[in-house]
């Protein structure tokens, strides 16, 4: 049976990208408020207050805690999966497969949470402010060095192919999700190239080829680096505040929530500025790449080809560009105004979105272009 399965109805209605924006302000709102309520009312206070200071009863409260979370979390990961694909015509997986996976995504993602919950409790208690934030980081590092195992306990993923003959390794994943870009893996340094193996039949060879050519090129012109460098630094920093605003409660269940509601808001912070750097890496690749040679057309084609496996929205309102994508449109990529050495921060933003976890932010699966998808909650979609 295939990864990915094309059930569409005739008729496919048009402005599914705009309909998953509103789904995607809709669900970071929802956890934005929350988590901005449970501060004002002091909820951590409340739940610490009727809880020991023993370890046995620090723990059921943060599984408690990321299990409402969940719980919270289904109705919108239920219309960004499944609902609002199959009324918009897009490719998705049947009712009950798709239910499964989902199931699957949600307790391997909770597990991670509630184990990362533990471990900056204890750093919070032997630690304070900078065994939380040294935890943090530690975590940041695992979550990007165990990436592709993580999104293979996520949603069915498999490396089916590998193309040694380039400088990094570049491997082809089957996934079931027709949104899936793959990444370039790697910590500090990129490792491999992960590309979709779809890709090789809608891009056919000449376009398929481009696209491996620009994943080299976000490493060459230095862009990659710049935009792991900014994830990496936005993490830690969001855990010094976060944990120098917790104070004294560090090292407990309630404290713990704490943190991840304060970190929650920093992360929608993130959401606000950081998208513009990567917008401005994914120019950086297009210039260069113009500079070296690639025709015009051929960056045209697959720039509209893949962005019809994602939103399919080639055109949007400036100010909604600037707030909420973090890759420009086909029009502006094809038709704005070209812009001369620009630097950038490749795949900043969303990478950033990813290591939330490792700060117990609840913003990481609410975003537009993932909720609902378990297969791109380790690989959210870059350019």
């Amino acid at each position: 049976m295939p990864l990915v399965q094309d059930v569409r109805p005739r008729l496919r209605i048009p402005r599914y990208g705009r309909s998953r924006l509103y789904l995607g302000i809709s669900a970071v709102g929802t956890f934005v408020v929350l988590s901005a309520i449970g501060l004002l009312l002091d909820l951590p206070g409340f739940v610490q207050a009727g809880v020991g200071l023993s370890v046995a009863e620090q723990l059921p409260v943060l599984a408690s805690f990321v299990a409402i979370y969940a719980l919270l979390h289904l109705p919108f990961d239920l219309f960004g999966g499944y609902l609002l694909p199959q009324r918009s015509g897009r490719a998705h997986l049947p009712a009950s497969r798709y239910l499964v996976g989902l199931g699957r995504g949600v307790a391997v993602h909770s597990v991670l949470l509630f184990l990362n919950a533990v471990v900056l409790m204890f750093a919070g208690r032997y630690g304070g402010v900078a065994g939380t934030a040294a935890a943090g980081l530690l975590l940041a590092g695992l979550l990007l060095r165990g990436r592709m195992m993580i999104a293979s306990l996520l949603a069915t993923l498999k490396l089916t192919d590998a193309a040694p003959e380039d400088q990094l390794p570049v491997y082809l994943a089957a996934s079931a999700d027709e949104g899936f870009t793959g990444a370039i893996v790697g910590v500090f340094r990129p490792q491999y190239h992960i590309l979709p193996a779809k890709w090789n039949d809608v891009l056919g060879p000449d376009g398929f080829a481009y696209a491996r050519y620009r994943r080299a090129l976000a490493v060459k012109t230095g862009t990659w680096y710049r935009g792991r460098a900014t994830a990496l630094l936005f993490t830690p920093i969001g855990l010094i505040l976060s944990a120098w605003v917790v104070g004294p409660r560090l090292g407990t269940a309630g404290g713990t929530i704490e943190l991840s509601l304060w970190f929650s808001l920093w992360s929608f912070f993130g959401l606000l500025i950081l998208p513009t750097f990567s917008r401005r890496g994914v120019t950086e690749v297009d210039e260069r790449a113009r500079a070296e040679g690639t025709p015009d057309e051929q960056i045209r084609r697959n720039t509209q080809i893949l962005d019809g496996l994602q939103d399919g929205e080639p055109d949007r309102p400036s100010l909604v560009e600037s707030i909420f994508h973090p890759i420009p449109s086909v029009t502006n990529r094809l038709e704005g105004p070209r812009s001369q050495g620009v630097t950038g921060c490749w795949d900043a933003a969303r990478t950033t979105v990813y290591l939330s976890l490792a700060g117990l932010g609840l913003l990481g699966r609410a975003v537009h272009c993932n909720c609902g998808r378990p297969s791109l909650w380790a690989f959210l979609p870059v350019d």
